[in-house]
Formats: C-alpha cells, structure tokens, sequence
C-alpha cells in the first residue's frame, strides 16, 4: 500500500518508553534461548539425519519442506490467539510461561534416533520435527510480539532488538562452537548419545532464560490495544495486514534473508568437510557468523540511526554482496579468507537485528492506520517468513545434494562442485533480492509523527 506522503517528522520524547537496562538484557535472553535450542535444528539437524541417524539423504529435502512449510501455516493461527488473550499473567507471557517445557521436552525426542526402518526413521522423524516446530511457535511468537508491547519508541526498539540479536549471535555461537566438542566429550565417540544428551543441556538453559523473560520483561502497551480489537474481527485483522505496505515489504525482506541464512548454516558444514577437506573449519566459519553478529548488534543502532532501516540495509547489504564476490577468488589464503567473511558478516547482519525494529515499527503503523495493533499477528508473518526461509534454505541444500548423488561415504566430484556453487551463490543473490524488497518500504520518513499522534489519540 502506498503510504502517506508529506507528513513532518518530528522527535520523539518521553520517559514513559525508556526501559531499564535489566529489561533489555532479560528481553534478549529470549534469542539467547532460541538459539540454544532452535538454532540446534538450524544448524545440526540435516547432519544429524543423514550421518547419524541415518535418514535416506534423499528424503530429506522434502521432510524439511514439508515440515517447516506446514508449521509456518500455524504461526498467523497462533498469532490471532495472542492478539485475542488477555489474562492476569499478561497477552504473551502465558504461553512462553506454559509452551517452554513442552517445547524442550519434543525438541529432545527430535534429536533421539533409533534402529528401526528407513520408513519408520522418516516417519518418526516427521512427527517430532512438525510438533516441535509447532511448539517452538507457541513460545517464539509470543516472545516476538512482546518488543512493541513494551516500547513504542523507535530508538529504543533499536536498542531492544539489538539486544535481541546479541543474545541471538551468543546462542549460534554456543551452538555452532561448542555442540560438536560437546557431542564428541558427552557421547565419549557416540555421536547418537552425545547428540541426545547435548540437547538436554541446551533444552535446560532455554527453559531458565524463558523464565527470566517472564519475571523482568513488561507489557505496557496492553489495555487501549485490548479494547480495539474486540472490535476487530479475524478476517478484517488480516486484511489490513496485507495492506500494511511496510510489513509486506518487511517480511518480504525476512523471508529471502532465512531462505540465505537456512542455505549457508546447512551448507557449511558440508563445504568445510568436502571442498576445504578441514571439518575443524566447521567450529571456525559458523561461530564466526555469529561473531559478526555480536559486531552487528553493537553498531547496528547506531547505523540505523544514521542511515533509518531501508538506506542503511541496503548500504550494508551492497558491502556484505562484494565481501561474498571476492570469497571464491582468496579460497587459498585462509587467513584473508576468514577475515573478509568475517567482515562481510558484520554488515550482513545488520539486516538480522533492524528486522525487529521494522516489524515493530509496522505495527505502529497498522495502530495509525487501522485503529489495531495486531502485534501478535504482524509477528507471526515474521516468524512465519522465518520458518519458510530456513525451510526452503535446509530444502535447496537437501534436494542439491541429493541430485549431485551425495552420499556420506563416497563423495562424488559432482556433489563437491554443488556444495562449492552453493555456498558463493545463494548469500550473493539473495541479497540482491533483499535490496529489491527493501526499496518498497518506505516508512522511515513518517514514523516519528505517527508515534506522536498515537500518543495523542491514547
């Protein structure tokens, strides 16, 4: 939709949106968490199928499609839920208060593999991964849809997100640096029990960060947004959705970036054993690209203060695609390799933490425009984009290597050569795309006056 023109920016100021730094802290335990255990998934779940439980490689492919695509449908359900709760405990803190358990309790079985039939291994295999997708859902929408309810004000939702994606750097770190040596020292050689107990300990330290969101993070924006969408209906909340011109624009955005990051968490693993001949290199390159990350989250308010969120991704996004062509030329110095990843990777992360802050602000603006926030489900089309990216991500990755014949104890020349093609090309066009769906959302310029009429008309 096209929006307002000719609409005066102004600053915005008052203390009622300014959150105390244990808030912010405890708000990006939440990514901290996810991370630990979804982040699990994203990262290790396509080596765990095909190399130790032994899922034929060439159903994997379509079990990722299928299971991610089928649990992203779910996300604009559970988002209507939220919109429509309201109970003592709050709109969103209910469900990341009773789905964690659950969540952790599924996401273990998922990692537990048994000798049984190829059949029976695919079928197990797509009960766990769909249940807990869906239960991942019922405690990461919420937690999403939490960030507007707490602040309207755009600084500080930069300064909440980049929080949240420091504590989503930290759990990618954690996971991509330390579940191999942890699988390897707590399975002592056996990768099926080091996997399961490994999955354990991280299913534990995401149910204690869960609770700190519950005890320190704050609705504030709860009571007028209650009253309005009583009088909305379902239909009529998704309908505005889908004229919200930059949330379309912003998931859009989101979604090409998962299809990238789904692509390159999986393939790496793949390229550091095949085409560089170094597994060691595994726990150096995707630590790294969360380490970038760490970097990102630190200048990222800051350079979005600067530059607002569509300039300033589509800068860092132009920086990230000329650090990725330069990759395949330097391959034999890896020294100069790892440092021009590593710096393209700070500039492409900042795409990772303004998201937030763009979701957040669109639903400002379904409040201006519409009369209804609709938090809950303007977060479950990101978490939705989320989850259909890194299915089509781990699904492309899955489906090339089964077309170049991958097999674990004989690599083909031509599955080596997919793997190599693969790890250039998809960050490098996906980003190209991101640029193009950023040059749609264009509310940077009038977001400061429509905070200043919401705080007027509430």
């Amino acid at each position: 939709m096209e929006i307002e023109k000719n609409v005066a920016s102004v600053n915005i100021s008052g203390n009622q949106s300014m959150l105390r730094l244990k808030e912010k802290i405890s708000y990006g335990f939440g990514d901290l968490a996810s991370n630990l255990m979804w982040g699990l998934v994203g990262s290790f779940l396509l080596y765990f199928y095909t190399d130790v439980a032994l899922v034929p490689v060439a159903a994997t492919g379509t079990l990722f499609l299928i299971c991610r695509v089928l649990d992203a449908f779910i996300d604009p359900v559970i988002g209507g839920f939220i919109d429509r709760t309201n109970t003592k405990f709050g709109r969103t803190k209910p469900y990341i208060l009773f789905g964690i358990i659950p969540f952790a309790v599924v996401l273990i079985l998922t990692f537990t593999s048994f000798d049984i039939s190829d059949t029976g291994k695919i079928v197990y295999a797509y009960i766990t991964y769909i249940i807990a997708g869906l239960l991942y859902s019922v405690v990461n929408i919420p937690y999403g849809a939490l960030l507007p309810l707490m602040t309207r004000d755009s600084n500080e939702k930069a300064t909440l997100s980049s929080f949240r994606m420091g504590g989503m750097a930290i759990g990618n770190i954690l996971v991509t640096a330390a579940t191999m040596p942890l699988v390897g020292f707590l399975g002592d050689g056996n990768e099926r029990r080091g996997f399961l107990l490994t999955t354990i300990l991280y299913s534990i330290l995401g149910i204690i960060c869960f609770g700190i969101i519950v005890k320190n993070c704050q609705e504030r924006y709860l009571d007028n947004h209650t009253q309005s969408t009583e009088k909305v209906s379902v239909s009529t909340t998704y309908k505005n959705a889908f004229k919200n011109g930059p949330w379309l624009s912003t998931i859009i955005f989101a979604l090409i970036m998962f299809v990238k990051i789904g692509a390159q968490v999986a393939i790496t693993i793949y390229f550091c054993n095949i085409v560089l001949g170094n597994p060691a290199l595994i726990s150096v390159l995707l630590p790294l690209l969360y380490v970038s990350m760490i970097v990102s989250s630190v200048i990222t308010p800051a350079f979005i203060k600067k530059f607002k969120h569509r300039k300033g991704n589509i800068i860092a996004l132009s920086i990230y695609i000329v650090g990725f062509c330069l990759l395949p030329f330097i391959v034999s110095n890896m020294t100069f390799f790892i440092v021009v990843y590593f710096i393209a990777n700070i500039f492409g992360g900042i795409g990772s933490g303004a998201v937030f802050g763009m979701t957040a602000d669109s639903v400002d603006y379904n409040e201006w425009k519409f009369g209804n926030r609709a938090e809950g489900t303007l977060y479950a089309g990101y978490s939705f984009a989320t989850k259909v990216g890194m299915a089509i991500g781990g699904a492309l990755v899955g489906y090339v290597l089964a077309f170049a014949g991958y097999n674990a104890n004989h690599v083909t020349n031509s599955a080596a050569n997919a793997i190599n093609f693969l790890y250039y090309f998809v960050p490098i066009f996906c980003s190209l795309l991101q640029i193009i769906a950023l040059s749609f959302y264009k509310l940077d310029k009038i977001h400061p006056q429509i905070v200043s009429e919401l705080n007027q008309r509430n």
